[in-house]
């Protein structure tokens, strides 16, 4: 396999960097999610039981159980059109995608049974398809899409910057691609690289870089803003916060984590960020803490009720009440 990333990318005879003058931000005020128009679900993750998806309520400060999948699951979660996708507990190179209509279980399966890394790719839904970041280690520059409508799995521009253990999600129109471990094996080494997909132009443009170098960390969309939460530095949990400006493509580091966190489930829901998680997905992941934007502080809540990790993800009302009648059958 040789070296990767840090070769691959002057591979790439043209690099794009963001022209923030064209950015597209005609979506930009769906991107503030709040009770008015979604809910907010956490995906709980055991690999000794079920996944279970609890609900949460903002005015109670509670979560409650909503529905049951029997099988097992693994750290990151998305919903495209009728389906929650997660990483297969058992086989992890292969995604499991969950109808919600019929309670049947699609997979994806675009990587090697022997890959060795499946822990280390991320998802996100990004026009109604699955991305898969960072998931072939033969090239890690390679970019999945999973179109749920044709079941049909295809390669997208590659990336960049070749990455595994990134941090990806759809924000303004753009997939972000931030941080993660680039390099060869045994010479892996964190970056702070930042890219975006642009749908409009089929190529990947360059943004500015994190201030600081980690890997599975979390991000969370917040009307003009990107934040990045934790993760880890050479291998040790971080607290380290950062946020990106897409109006003027910077990085600003804010207040730290109480509690450092890798793989957190992070959400940003009725105008306040909330990161769930800690050191690692052995330790007490049920911490939940709140950060006021006002005072640029972080405060604890109460904690989710039961032994994480936990996945956020944000829901049309209709997409809930439609898994939560599959309890009512």
């Amino acid at each position: 396999m040789g070296n990767r990333s840090s070769q691959r990318t002057k591979d790439n005879t043209s690099l794009f960097k963001v022209d923030i003058s064209s950015n597209d931000q005609s979506d930009i005020s769906n991107i503030l999610y709040d009770d008015s128009n979604s809910c907010l679900l956490a995906v709980q993750f055991n690999n000794k039981h079920s996944i279970t998806v609890l609900k949460y309520s903002c005015s109670k400060d509670e979560w409650t159980p909503c529905h049951t999948i029997p099988m097992k699951g693994l750290y990151r979660t998305a919903i495209v059109k009728n389906f929650l996708c997660f990483h297969d507990w058992l086989q992890g190179v292969r995604i499991c995608c969950y109808d919600i209509t019929t309670r049947a279980i699609r997979t994806v399966m675009p990587l090697k049974e022997d890959q060795p890394y499946w822990s280390c790719h991320c998802l996100a839904e990004f026009q109604d398809c699955l991305y898969l970041i960072g998931a072939d280690v033969e090239d890690d520059r390679r970019v999945y899409c999973w179109n749920p409508t044709n079941d049909v799995v295809t390669l997208i521009p590659l990336l960049i910057t070749g990455r595994t253990r990134a941090a990806c999600l759809k924000h303004g129109g753009y997939l972000y691609v931030v941080g993660g471990q680039v390099g060869s094996i045994g010479s892996f080494r964190d970056t702070n690289s930042v890219e975006r997909f642009n749908p409009r132009k089929n190529r990947w443009e360059l943004c500015a870089p994190m201030e600081v170098a980690r890997g599975v960390l979390a991000l969370a969309s917040a009307g003009y803003y990107i934040y990045a939460l934790g993760g880890d530095c050479r291998d040790i949990p971080t607290n380290i916060v950062e946020r990106y400006d897409t109006r003027d493509n910077q990085w600003t580091q804010m207040a730290p984590l109480l509690v450092p966190k890798c793989f957190a489930g992070t959400v940003y829901f009725n105008s306040r960020l909330m990161a769930c998680g800690s050191f690692g997905t052995s330790e007490d992941c049920s911490i939940i803490e709140e950060f006021d934007e006002t005072t640029n502080k972080w405060c604890r809540k109460n904690n989710m009720p039961t032994e994480g990790p936990f996945s956020y993800v944000l829901a049309t009302p209709e997409w809930t009440r439609q898994l939560e009648s599959l309890d009512d059958v």
